[in-house]
């Protein structure tokens, strides 16, 4: 198999998480979906990352979709648990690191435009107060335990520490850890493990 990303997108640091806990082999691929010549689209009509093809040469996009295919290809870990209320209950934390992340990108990329070509301060407030409510949600839900679902590493620690990882790189001003103590400390573990060093790079690039 083949995962298309970059190493800038949160959402492929997330497939590739996965496929690193889940001990799968696969082939990691750079597709800048910006770059003219790139053949994204002939995975994606969406032209979107990240994209997850096949053996046979048939696509999945986008990264629920992935991260739910891989996890049901070996049976353990089990990262999305069979049971229908765990299950969703995981998912929603996915649900809350994909908004979070969402409003990031949003955010960042309106920071980069000339003052004169920005959304306003209305618009930038509303985007903000989506990530500090999805932080202080995060951590009432993960209270003191070690994990933020059940009492196993699960999709839910890996779609919240993606979203904090990638805050932390796309918007550094909200020094959040100072603030969400408990949530500091489980993003600190989450870094040791290998599959989060594998995926998420020291450094853009």
């Amino acid at each position: 198999m083949k995962l298309l990303g970059t190493p800038r997108s949160p959402y492929a640091w997330k497939a590739r998480i996965v496929l690193e806990e889940k001990r799968i082999p696969y082939e990691y691929v750079i597709a800048p979906p910006a770059d003219p010549e790139s053949e994204l689209p002939r995975y994606n009509p969406l032209g979107q990352i990240p994209v997850l093809v096949r053996d046979d040469g048939t696509t999945i996009y986008d990264s629920p979709v992935i991260v739910e295919y891989i996890d049901g290809l070996a049976p353990a870990p089990k990262l999305i648990p069979a049971d229908f209320e765990h299950g969703i209950a995981v998912k929603r934390w996915q649900a809350l690191g994909d908004g979070m992340i969402e409003a990031i990108v949003l955010l960042s990329r309106d920071e980069r435009e000339p003052p004169a070509a920005r959304r306003g301060a209305d618009w930038t407030r509303n985007q903000e107060s989506k990530i500090e409510r999805g932080l202080a949600w995060m951590e009432r839900d993960l209270g003191d335990r070690a994990f933020c679902h059940g009492d196993s590493f699960t999709l839910a620690d890996i779609s919240c520490g993606v979203a904090l990882r990638y805050l932390e790189r796309a918007l550094p001003r909200f020094h959040w850890r100072s603030s969400f103590r408990t949530l500091a400390a489980h993003t600190m573990l989450l870094a040791e493990r290998a599959s989060f060093q594998v995926a998420i790079p020291k450094a853009d690039g």
